[in-house]
């Protein structure tokens, strides 16, 4: 009897449910045949008349690292066949990394780092969370950063806040925890301490704090997913969201942001380029974005144009081949009105445009700019990389600490050079096992920039050059400054054995930097350098050897004027790089801080000076 009274119930749903169905189409025949005036948004579905260029871009131009997406944590999730089938999906679509947000911390975090970054080295980067329980606790923000340190020393690469902040976690009086919270300062600290990024996704779209009525840009989706409506008195307005993120930002200019979804303001982009301007240590990437992009191409190629340097490739999307391949198009293609919704989902009711960009700019926004913030574990990339023939990874960021001016002499021995460790360059090319060690420090003032390096020698290989000769043809030490990356110009600076000195400003199109270097005009009074070298020797006994010489250069900004960002503020980033040539032996032997191609001019691989 029971069976019978189950199976009749089903019977009875099902006929409902064919019935409804068939009313609906009966509804949208007669709305169509009888007056199409009537028919409903939800229903409209043009399909576009346009013929345009249709171009497949299966693989990236340069090996792409996806900085933002969710693979999910924990041991029962990323089982051996899900990893696989992201592995199968990354390789297929030529993506080199991913970054995987949903770490957690723990036991979880633990598992998660196991199951991708432990098992598969290089290809995925695991970010960690903190746990909003107990945010009234006195003690909360101090705690949180703690357990983000064990986070960082189990493995884990960056920190992820969800939008979460500012949206929805309250205090138990029901108070929002702003983005700003001064109770969050000890966590921010934390990423500063151990160079880890932070990802961060505040406020949302724009439409999404608009009423749901006939003017809302993303009626579609908002009506299929109402919890994402953020309008009303219960929430903030996204101004005031956007606005404690900056601030924050503003506080920690130590700490490296990440600023998911364009900054969350794709919709204004001369606002977020005023961001950018104003915030040295904010990045952000374009993850579930080219839909706002790609409809103001023009706006949007200009923008990558000028902030090439800050922009990160980024999906949002669990790896799938045809989403990374819509992105590419967007970014490769000046193909037009192509609809982008594989690439995430539907987002807005409109079509969008590729924007083209040049391979340079290409290179940075799929993974140059990627290498440069993201943290890929204490032995930095994996050797694979080179092995693959792909380019070595950058340095971390030299941080530069402030101290007041002194006088050079030569030793390195004024106290102020106890403010910051050594950092030491590394063999380039040939003579990858010559034992002999090239370092550098540096400092700052209100009045220049203080470089001190020295070199481990057995010989030296010079003759008597005059100041603004060829010294790179004989044993000479090298740094490049370059403040402003959106103009290709910078200054070159050379010292020899004997204190003869080359100070040029550079300017490099197209990678030929030699062409059309020239010494800075007017070279004398507060514009020029003040340097000194000095000689050690293996003992203070007759006959000692040389073991190594020491250069100390003083550059005043008045030098540096012509280039823009100088002086530097606390925050400032400079992209730099340091070199050594040694001619012993009779060929050259040399020496590099980040790792370049051929060329020492190459810009794209200069690693990045933080003044703090």
């Amino acid at each position: 009897m029971l069976k019978r009274l189950i199976f009749c119930l089903i019977g009875a749903v099902a006929l409902s449910l064919i019935c409804t169905g068939a009313t609906r189409c009966e509804e949208l025949k007669k709305d169509q045949g009888a007056d199409i005036r009537m028919l409903k948004l939800r229903d409209w579905q043009p399909r576009s008349m346009l013929k345009t260029k249709v171009t497949k871009v299966d693989r990236p131009k340069f090996t792409a690292i996806d900085a933002h997406n969710h693979l999910g944590g924990g041991a029962k999730l990323l089982t051996s066949q899900r990893v696989a089938r992201y592995l199968a999906e990354m390789d297929a679509a030529g993506v080199e990394t991913v970054v995987n947000l949903d770490g957690g911390w723990g036991q979880r975090l633990r598992e998660t780092l196991a199951a991708l970054d432990e098992a598969h080295p290089g290809r995925f980067l695991t970010f960690a969370l903190i746990n909003f329980r107990g945010i009234d606790d006195p003690d909360w923000g101090e705690r949180e950063a703690k357990r983000l340190e064990e986070s960082f020393k189990a493995g884990a690469k960056g920190l992820k806040f969800h939008k979460s902040l500012g949206l929805t976690v309250r205090y138990q009086d029901g108070r929002l925890m702003p983005v700003d919270d001064p109770k969050l300062d000890a966590v921010w600290e934390m990423c500063a301490k151990y160079d880890r990024p932070v990802m961060i996704h505040s406020s949302d779209p724009a439409a999404f704090f608009t009423p749901l009525d006939r003017y809302n840009e993303r009626w579609h989706e908002l009506n299929e997913h109402p919890g994402w409506l953020f309008h009303g008195e219960k929430y903030p307005s996204r101004e005031e969201i956007l606005a404690q993120r900056n601030r924050m930002i503003a506080k920690h200019p130590k700490t490296t942001y990440l600023c998911a979804h364009m900054g969350n303001n794709p919709e204004d982009l001369a606002e977020l380029g005023r961001w950018l301007d104003a915030y040295p240590n904010m990045y952000v990437d374009i993850d579930a974005r080219i839909s706002e992009l790609g409809r103001q191409p023009y706006t949007a190629r200009r923008f990558f144009l000028k902030y090439q340097d800050r922009i990160l490739y980024g999906t949002d999307t669990t790896p799938r081949r045809e989403a990374f391949r819509i992105n590419y198009r967007f970014l490769e293609t000046d193909d037009e009105y192509f609809d982008c919704r594989e690439s995430h989902h539907l987002q807005g009711f409109w079509m969008i445009y590729g924007v083209f960009l040049p391979d340079d700019v290409l290179k940075k926004v799929y993974r140059d700019n990627a290498l440069k913030i993201l943290y890929f574990g204490p032995d930095g990339k994996p050797d694979a990389r080179e092995s693959a023939g792909k380019t070595a990874a950058l340095k971390k960021d030299y941080r530069v600490p402030k101290a007041g001016d002194f006088k050079v002499t030569g030793r390195g021995d004024n106290p102020a050079w106890d403010k910051t460790p050594w950092c030491r360059l590394d063999l380039r090319g040939r003579g990858k096992n010559d034992p002999r060690v090239s370092r550098f420090k540096m400092l700052y003032s209100d009045s220049g920039l203080y470089v001190l390096m020295d070199a481990e020698d057995r010989a030296l290989s010079v003759s008597e050059k005059t100041d603004f000769d060829n010294l790179w043809t004989e044993d000479v030490l090298e740094f490049f400054l370059w403040p402003d990356q959106r103009w290709p110009v910078y200054f070159e600076y050379e010292i020899s054995p004997l204190g003869r000195e080359l100070a040029l400003l550079v300017p490099n199109f197209g990678g030929h930097a030699k062409q059309y270097g020239w010494r800075p005009w007017h070279y004398e009074g507060e514009r020029k350098t003040r340097k000194a070298v000095a000689f050690r020797s293996d003992g203070p006994h007759s006959g000692a050897k040389l073991s190594g010489w020491t250069a100390e250069v003083f550059v005043p900004y008045a030098l540096l004027k012509p280039l823009q960002n100088v002086p530097p503020a606390p925050g400032t980033k400079w992209r730099a790089n340091l070199y050594r040539c040694d001619y012993d032996g009779g060929r050259q032997v040399a020496w590099s801080w980040s790792p370049t191609g051929s060329s020492f001019h190459d810009l794209d691989r200069f690693a990045t000076l933080v003044f703090e």
